[in-house]
């Protein structure tokens, strides 16, 4: 019974790893493009597009957590160690980037002028809060410790040692 289970979540890694994990790190990879092709389109028109950003980043937070969540599924996170702090970096930017097109958007539904200023104001804030928030967050946590530490020991080269 119990390599039943092994051998079933086994083959539950392995598809959500070749099924879900590629089509989350693409969602995740091209949104920020699509964000800013939009914005510049509806920068550019006048009017709002239609997207869903906020969807897609909901359903890549679902995915990330199922794969946090569950041991098994974490095992895929041990395989590629930097896939964590990459999907990390990217969630984070997407938030970001997804909450000032969404704002972007929805402040061309109206045919006021300053309403639609304010919203190009807010796009173009997001990307610089989520810069100094990415600042921030890394210089606190850093991916790679790059501080030697204080009892660096010198190698005695000397003949006398």
């Amino acid at each position: 019974m119990g390599t039943i289970i092994k051998l079933i979540s086994n083959l539950i890694t392995t598809a959500f790893g070749i099924i879900f994990i590629p089509l989350s790190l693409f969602v995740l990879v091209v949104m920020p493009f699509m964000a800013i092709s939009d914005g510049v389109k509806i920068i550019s028109t006048g009017y709002s597009v239609n997207n869903e950003y906020l969807t897609l980043m909901i359903a890549v937070l679902i995915l990330t957590y199922i794969s946090l969540r569950f041991r098994n599924l974490r095992r895929i996170y041990a395989l590629f160690p930097s896939m964590f702090e990459f999907l990390k970096y990217l969630i984070i930017a997407d938030c970001f980037i997804s909450v000032g097109a969404e704002l972007l958007n929805y402040s061309h539904t109206t045919l006021n002028p300053t309403i639609q200023k304010l919203g190009i104001a807010v796009f173009i804030a997001s990307f610089i809060l989520w810069r100094i928030f990415a600042a921030i967050y890394y210089s606190k946590k850093p991916i790679v410790a790059f501080k030697t530490s204080n009892k660096e020991r010198m190698q005695n080269y000397s003949k006398e040692a």
